[in-house]
């Protein structure tokens, strides 16, 4: 049994043994869990919008298999001035015409803006198969 230098409680001492050497550690997993988890939010935090943007949506094309190429997400809802391409009401997301889960290009000119209800209701639907629901 070892105590936690953290959260102070009694745990097993296979609890304080991290990364893959399995080294002893003076915080207990739970708690190293919690630590990184703070860390990854923070570090998100700290990006600028269309940083965040490209660093989620890279990783979401290289899950799909697809090739991301960099672009703004505030040049193109400037370039739209801020509405939807489907119903004109104000856009918040960006909404991909070919879906990723369909082969589409991770590029500007596969993206549109869409308000949340219209690019949640196409979901991974094309055009058409949206149209026709």
């Amino acid at each position: 049994m070892a105590s936690c230098e953290l959260c102070g409680r009694e745990k097993p001492a296979e609890d304080f043994l991290a990364g893959k050497a399995r080294k002893p550690s003076r915080a207990c997993q739970a708690c190293r869990n919690k630590r990184r988890a703070a860390h990854v939010k923070n570090y998100y935090r700290r990006l600028s919008p269309d940083k965040r943007h490209t660093v989620t949506h890279k990783r979401r094309a290289e899950a799909y298999g697809v090739e991301h190429v960099e672009y703004s997400r505030t040049a193109i809802l400037r370039r739209w001035r801020y509405r939807c391409a489907y119903c004109d009401e104000r856009a918040t997301h960006l909404d991909h015409v070919v879906p990723l889960a369909r082969g589409g290009a991770d590029a500007e000119s596969n993206v549109v803006p869409a308000c949340a209800s219209c690019n949640l209701s196409k979901g991974a639907k094309t055009l058409a198969e949206w149209m026709a629901t």
